[in-house]
């Protein structure tokens, strides 16, 4: 076949080449770039990734980029194909696939692992990457203000039953024969799908958020992004953070409170916490007990942080007013779980970060913390940054 001309992109081989097709698009770049002497990084992308900013890694780094977005997958690469495809890569950039210690050993010429994700912990093993001098990258952030347009919107659609009243259109509920006029006596005529007490007006009448009170569990990223559009809506907002004074919860117009008292004040919960030892299991049973009745709970977050069989008894009893969730014990949900058949329980699936901006977004943070680490600069998110003192950037 020959080789191609530099900066040119090549199909992955097919068996008829005697390779695999494993929907790989390979982008390559020249191999060095003023030294004629240095070899081309090659990097491996199963994250899923922004193509302008792919194509700056060849360009502007002069990467060899093999990439298998995920998106373009059934699931995660197997086991045995992804520790295959990274024998002879340099850089990885990973989404999901596992890198555990025997994976990074096996990788005898891996020099840098990046992970698009707020949490690189939960697929990569950052103590093994430690122990082999592997700085691991990361994108704490990279969704917060995805996932805080997406907190209102669970907020409104229980809120108001927006969900729910889809729900009941769709499955024919409240669908019927069409009147004209349903007052017959007006200047104008007055559509209505009726007032009396088994109309969707009675039935699936919300609450307005005007005036209520807001408390955010967690004000990292999100749970800021959460508060910066909270003023809109013309609410009080309680606030809980150890990690975060007075100060800086009153720079976002919240009153910073112990748990307990957000709990027993607001008519709204919602939750922006990491899954770690202290927040594992943080809202229990004892604490569904102390919110309002008829207050709404939100968890975006990681159902580890809530005791679910503890959640459900309070939304079963009516002592909770409802419950918006985009995670859940187990995912994909079970489609006889109990949480299905509760009316006010609006439920989604893990789609709080689920928008272009946050590829486009993680994306760049990746490729700045990349050219700062060839650049021989400190990259603004690394999990080990105690591999930084050791780490000598490789020639391209």
């Amino acid at each position: 076949m020959g080789t191609p001309p530099p900066g040119s992109l090549r199909r992955p081989p097919t068996a008829a080449d005697g390779g695999r097709d494993c929907g790989f698009r390979h982008v390559s770049q020249p191999a060095s770039r003023g030294d004629p002497a240095s070899v081309a990084m090659h990097a491996l992308i199963t994250a899923n990734f922004d193509q302008s900013v792919l194509g700056s890694l060849s360009e502007d780094l002069g990467f060899d980029v093999d990439y298998a977005p995920i998106s373009d997958r059934e699931g995660r690469l197997p086991d045995a194909e992804f520790r295959d495809r990274l024998q002879g890569v340099d850089v990885l950039v990973v989404g999901y696939e596992g890198v555990s210690e025997s994976v990074i050993s096996e990788a005898d010429d891996l020099k840098i692992i990046a992970c698009p994700r707020g949490g690189p912990d939960a697929n990569v093993d950052i103590e093994a990457a430690t122990d082999h001098e592997i700085p691991v990258l990361y994108t704490p952030g990279r969704n917060a203000v995805s996932v805080g347009d997406f907190t209102w919107g669970q907020i409104l659609a229980v809120c108001r039953n927006i969900a729910h009243s889809h729900h009941l259109l769709h499955t024919g509920t409240d669908t019927g024969q069409p009147r004209a006029d349903a007052a017959e006596g007006g200047s104008r005529e007055d559509v209505t799908w009726g007032m009396g007490s088994d109309s969707p007006y009675t039935q699936l009448k919300g609450v307005e958020l005007a005036g209520k009170t807001v408390g955010v569990v967690g004000l990292g990223a999100v749970g800021r992004e959460v508060a910066k559009r909270a003023q809109g809506f013309d609410v009080d907002l309680l606030g809980f953070d150890p990690y975060v004074d007075s100060e800086g919860m009153a720079d976002y117009d919240a009153e910073k409170v112990e748990l307990d008292d957000l709990l027993e004040e607001s008519d709204i919960v919602t939750v922006h916490v990491p899954v770690t030892d202290s927040t594992r299991g943080l809202i229990g049973a004892e604490e569904f007990d102390r919110m309002k009745d008829n207050a709404f709970f939100i968890n975006n977050a990681r159902a580890a942080i809530i005791d679910s069989d503890a959640l459900l008894e309070a939304l079963q009893s009516g002592s909770l007013g409802g419950a918006a969730l985009d995670v859940y014990e187990q995912e994909p949900i079970p489609d006889d779980h109990p949480l299905l058949d509760l009316d006010n329980v609006v439920t989604t699936p893990h789609l709080g970060g689920a928008t272009e901006e946050v590829i486009s977004r993680h994306s760049a943070m990746i490729r700045d913390d990349l050219q700062a680490l060839f650049d021989g600069e400190e990259p603004q998110h690394v999990a080990n940054g105690e591999v930084l003192s050791t780490f000598s950037p490789p020639n391209r």
